[in-house]
């Protein structure tokens, strides 16, 4: 009697086990499986591209279109585009001249901007800080009406112009900020004639870009 109730205490939780165990894995193989919806960032993505900068009495606004080869997720990725810039300074003219802004065009480039960066830390769960370092090839796309004037030749803007620019960013899925230091080795601005608008003597630019990614 005794061999039989140890029997029975041994053998029916097993058998009751294994039967939940059976009818619980029906169940869930029965059921439908559900597809992964993770999002999965494109290798290449292309963005509308916005810089801001300054240098003591001027400022430039840029726009364009940037391609990003690289995931936020990837230690590295690289960039390359196409920008316009338009720059801006204080009118040169006489107060009884000027055009009641007191603000005219330096002139405007198109630049191309290629970058290389590197991802360093998640600050989210979505995004990344890096640092980075990149080339600016500019080329002249018209001079400054009313500043030109002042400049040899009514000529404001050298026809090509090359700046080295290093960064640190914030990179994700959809987006791209950051900020940048401009460092000229050939300037865009030849020196002035009369020393009041000396843009050519700017060397470094100081500035913010944002890229929000189709």
């Amino acid at each position: 009697m005794k061999k039989f109730f140890i029997f029975i205490m041994i053998v029916v939780p097993l058998q009751v086990a294994a039967q939940w165990q059976s009818t619980s894995s029906n169940l869930r193989s029965s059921q439908p499986q559900k597809k992964s919806t993770t999002y999965k960032e494109p290798f290449v993505t292309l963005g509308l591209h916005h810089t801001g900068d300054f240098y003591k009495k001027s400022a430039g606004a840029g726009l364009g279109l940037i391609m990003n080869i690289g995931r936020y997720q990837d230690i590295m990725s690289l960039t390359a585009g196409v920008e316009f810039i338009e720059y801006l300074t204080g009118d040169p003219r006489p107060d009884g001249e000027d055009n009641g802004l007191g603000i005219v065009s330096a002139g405007g480039q198109v630049v191309i901007p290629v970058t290389a960066r590197l991802h360093l830390f998640p600050t989210s769960k979505q995004t990344k800080f890096y640092i980075a370092c990149g080339a600016e090839f500019g080329f002249k796309a018209h001079e400054g009406g009313v500043l030109k004037h002042i400049y040899p030749d009514d000529t404001a803007l050298h026809s090509r112009s090359f700046a080295v620019v290093p960064m640190i960013g914030w990179k994700c899925r959809v987006a791209d900020f950051g900020v940048y230091y401009k460092h000229y080795v050939n300037k865009p601005f030849y020196d002035s004639i009369d020393g009041t608008r000396n843009l050519g003597d700017e060397k470094a630019r100081i500035g913010y870009f944002l890229t929000c990614y189709f």
